[in-house]
């Protein structure tokens, strides 16, 4: 749900930057109407709680379980980085981040298709 100062993190395995974009990104009909991606279907995520703008997302060459390589660049990296890690164990590596800003997800999906949500983090 759309809250301000909040931050919610998904991490997965994808194979290139272009796969990200087309799991992420919205796309628009021809009466120029948003569709939601895939992600936004996956997860349950209400597009109208979120903004675009707000919507960071990366694939890197290796795979990592260290959070704070995979969220390392990301927006307030130096708030957001040890609240995760104080909360967040990871089990298994990820070479793929997704984070939404402003968006505090319930965790009504906590897996689906390549992504694990991770958890949500005030970041203000």
């Amino acid at each position: 749900m759309e809250k301000q100062g909040w931050v919610s993190i998904w991490l997965g395995n994808i194979n290139d930057e272009d796969s990200i974009g087309e799991y992420v990104d919205l796309t628009y009909d021809e009466d120029g109407e948003s569709v939601p991606s895939q992600f936004f279907i996956e997860f349950n995520i209400d597009m109208d709680e979120t903004d675009e703008d707000t919507i960071e997302k990366a694939v890197y060459k290796n795979n990592s379980s260290d959070i704070s390589l995979l969220l390392e660049g990301c927006s307030y990296e130096e708030i957001v980085i040890p609240k995760i890690q104080k909360s967040i164990n990871l089990k298994k590596s990820y070479n793929a981040v997704i984070l939404i800003y402003n968006f505090e997800y319930n965790n009504e999906i906590s897996s689906s298709g390549a992504f694990d949500f991770i958890g949500a983090a005030r970041y203000e």
